[in-house]
């Protein structure tokens, strides 16, 4: 019978491979050489990527400090792959995936700006946290509510069962009347 779990040996394996694909030109060998291997091509898609980011900012001499920002990712993903973990980063998982749009670089360039204000106003509130804060408030509002129309309830349930248990203390009394009554008459009469 076959063993469903490849051994550790080739998951170590699997790793390494990962793990170099994030340095330089050695992700083009991996991407052709190990194409059968979905966690080896998802790194290597990275590398690969971050390979030619660095290529394009060594043509502009301008943009050569932008090489420490591909030297983070580098290190990132290597330990990533080295962990055995799938890491995603920003802007560059979906440009290597090929499902970038115009959505995720907003959405990240939005997260950075407000990121960038957090460090110098630290009270700065974000625009998804005050969404988050009003929907949080007006969920809250709502079980207020709730609350407060179960209050009502209760307190007309209350009131009932104080009527309906004064209504039995004078049925009682009643009774008890007419119990003496009763027992009055079976005196007369000599029972």
């Amino acid at each position: 019978m076959a063993e469903t779990n490849p051994p550790e040996e080739s998951k170590g394996a699997e790793k390494q491979f990962a793990a170099i694909s994030y340095l330089s030109f050695f992700s083009v060998f991996i991407l052709l050489a190990k194409r059968d291997n979905e966690f080896i091509q998802h790194h290597a898609r990275r590398g690969f990527t971050l390979f030619l980011f660095s290529i394009l900012l060594w043509i502009f001499p301008f943009l050569r400090y932008g090489e420490f920002v591909i030297l983070v990712f580098v290190v990132l993903g290597f330990i990533s792959a080295a962990q055995g973990n799938e890491n995603t980063m920003p802007i560059l998982s979906e440009l290597a995936d090929g499902t970038l749009s115009l959505r995720h670089i907003k959405l990240y360039w939005h997260s950075l700006k407000h990121g960038v204000i957090k460090i110098f106003k630290p009270d700065h509130i974000t625009p998804t946290y005050r969404t988050q804060l009003t929907a949080q408030y007006k969920e809250s509002d709502k079980e207020k509510k709730f609350i407060e129309k179960e209050k009502e309830a209760t307190g007309l349930e209350e009131k009932k069962l104080s009527a309906l248990y004064y209504r039995v203390g004078e049925d009682e009394k009643r009774l008890d009347e007419l119990a003496d009554e009763v027992h009055n008459i079976e005196k007369k009469i000599g029972m």
